[in-house]
């Protein structure tokens, strides 16, 4: 049977499970600038559990050659920590790096994740500084900036970077907010929601696979005014 490649919605659940790090416990590298200095150009680079092939490292596996590019036998590895335990399958088992990547997506959650707030003031303020940071950069250097017109090279370097270091995990922060304070928002505020939902995958995709897809919703200008 041909193998499968890993899928657009895999290649997105395996980033966003990461949040960017190196799932290693004794590592954590943060990647956002590995892709930045070319080191890492896709994350299909980072890594499987079971090899894609029988004569990889900890290839010789009951699971299915067609399954192996499914997200439970993916995890993300700084390239150091990928070729180590490639290179040492006795040593980075497969239960071993199934228990990397389970404790790793659990302490994410617990870090990302934000306080239910008891009226909506606290929960604007809890987003504002977030959405004003945000509008600064894009203000700054984004698409239809001044900069961007004018320096056009420099523009796109300092958007690109600063989306990686800033916008990215301000989205996930924002998001985290909202979805856990829905109690607080309108019908109206929910939609909106749901459209920064949209937003933020598709911006932080972009961003991150270097496949600029046009159809990823711009960002909801109504979110400016949540929580008022």
């Amino acid at each position: 049977m041909k193998r499968k490649k890993i899928s657009e919605p895999v290649k997105r659940k395996l980033w966003a499970s990461s949040s960017g790090y190196c799932c290693n416990p004794s590592c954590h590298k943060e990647l956002i600038p590995i892709f930045e200095n070319g080191t890492i150009t896709s994350i299909d680079e980072l890594a499987h559990i079971i090899a894609q092939k029988e004569k990889g490292a900890r290839g010789k596996d009951e699971l299915p050659l067609s399954q192996r590019d499914e997200f439970e036998n993916l995890i993300v590895l700084c390239p150091s920590c990928h070729t180590i335990v490639d290179k040492n399958p006795q040593t980075f088992t497969v239960d071993v790096l199934k228990k990397w990547k389970k404790d790793y997506e659990n302490s994410i959650k617990n870090l990302m994740s934000s306080p239910v707030f008891h009226n909506r003031e606290e929960a604007r303020n809890a987003l504002f500084p977030l959405l004003e940071e945000n509008k600064a950069i894009f203000d700054m250097y984004g698409p239809y900036s001044e900069n961007a017109t004018n320096k056009q090279m420099d523009a796109e370097v300092m958007w690109y970077r600063l989306s990686l270091q800033n916008i990215i995990p301000n989205n996930r922060k924002i998001e985290s907010i909202l979805g856990n304070n829905q109690h607080l928002m309108t019908d109206k505020e929910r939609r909106v929601f749901n459209l920064f939902k949209l937003h933020r995958d598709g911006f932080e995709y972009n961003k991150i696979s270097g496949d600029v897809n046009p159809a990823v919703p711009l960002f909801p200008k109504d979110l400016n005014n949540m929580f008022l």
